[in-house]
């Protein structure tokens, strides 16, 4: 006979109620917790372990699919090997459409394959998702685009195209392709086609692209060709800029000035040289002159603006004497020897000198001494 979990009195299992308190026995016995079997937790536990171990090789499968997809890709990118990279990226980015590498590298290789729609939306995507990631898939585009137009060589048609897919991206990326135009130039001259890309300048300046056309395309250009002492290439660029953009030609003008001070430099300093000939009594003993056959001290340390030193050539004595009637200093600037052409070069070739108490000069053409002549 059990007893009332509320009062404890003795009932009958027949009756529904307390005899002592009155209260309905199933409520009561509601409240009493019931022991699970012996057998149920121990399957519970098992159940519970497969399934978190079905749930870690998921997870893991998963996460070696992605790492691999993008692992693979990005050697591939620096390879070269775009289409390649991108047959392992196109369908790790269908499943993961957000995975922020996989769109960083993905955007890198349709930009290089010419997507541009492609290209466009995960520059779009990958700003929202990550802006410094977004930021550094932009550079990169404008980057390789810079590069490309650089690359296409004297071909107007392919240059236009590569600016046509340039400004789909965005109002920046045309800049990048403006920027390569240097390399249109460069390749145009040296295949003796110079109208080619002057007529390409037109035309980008009728599109409103002039100070970009001069200031990241040409006048790189002509740096470059004066870094590499091709002066004659430098001049017909700089030409062919103030042709094209008359009205940026001081931009033109500053990338000359380096050049153009350092002839004057030089041109101050064999002054300096040839005059010191001139005063020093020790070559011209009575009526005569007499120079020495190898460079006074002071000669031998000056140096010209391209930090070279000055070619000393004493000339020869006239029949019966022994004393050199006069010499010369020479500045091959850049240039390590005399070149067939000097008068072209804003360096090579400049030569002060001094024979029988007379002075005479051999210096570069007009055009690099504008600025110092102020003819402009």
């Amino acid at each position: 006979m059990p007893n009332c979990p509320r009062c404890l009195a003795f009932t009958n299992d027949d009756f529904a109620y307390c005899g002592g308190c009155g209260r309905p026995r199933i409520v009561e016995s509601l409240r009493t917790p019931r022991t699970p079997p012996d057998w149920l937790l121990p399957l519970q536990r098992v159940l519970l372990g497969v399934l978190s171990l079905w749930l870690i090789v998921t997870l893991g499968v998963a996460f070696l699919r992605e790492a691999k997809a993008v692992r693979d890709a990005r050697p591939l990118l620096a390879a070269g090997k775009a289409q390649e990279a991108w047959t392992l990226l196109g369908p790790f980015l269908q499943s993961h459409p957000r995975h922020e590498q996989g769109l960083l590298l993905g955007g890198q290789a349709t930009i290089r394959l010419n997507q541009m729609t492609e290209a466009k939306q995960f520059i779009e995507t990958l700003t929202e998702i990550s802006p410094e990631l977004g930021k550094q898939l932009g550079d990169d585009y404008r980057q390789f685009l810079s590069q490309k137009a650089q690359a296409v060589g004297c071909n107007p048609d392919a240059f236009l195209q590569l600016l046509s897919s340039a400004q789909s991206l965005g109002d920046s990326f045309p800049k990048s392709v403006t920027a390569g135009f240097g390399g249109v130039a460069e390749a145009c001259q040296k295949a003796g086609s110079g109208w080619t890309s002057v007529h390409l300048a037109s035309q980008l300046t009728d599109l409103g692209m002039g100070a970009d056309l001069i200031k990241k395309g040409y006048v790189p250009a002509i740096g470059r060709a004066l870094g590499q002492a091709r002066y004659g290439d430098a001049k017909a660029l700089a030409q062919q800029a103030v042709q094209a953009v008359p009205a940026e030609i001081g931009e033109v003008k500053k990338v000359l000035d380096g050049e153009r001070a350092k002839v004057a430099a030089t041109i101050k300093t064999l002054s300096g040289l040839c005059q010191s000939l001139k005063n020093d009594p020790r070559y011209h003993p009575g009526d005569s002159w007499c120079l020495p056959e190898i460079p006074p001290a002071a000669a031998q340390r000056a140096r010209d603006a391209w930090g070279k030193s000055f070619v000393y050539t004493a000339f020869a004595p006239n029949p019966g004497q022994t004393c050199h009637p006069g010499a010369s200093f020479t500045s091959h600037g850049a240039s390590q020897a005399a070149e067939g052409e000097e008068r072209q070069s804003p360096a090579a070739g400049i030569t002060c000198s001094f024979a029988y108490g007379s002075e005479s000069w051999q210096v570069p053409e007009r055009y690099w001494l504008e600025s110092l002549q102020n003819d402009g």
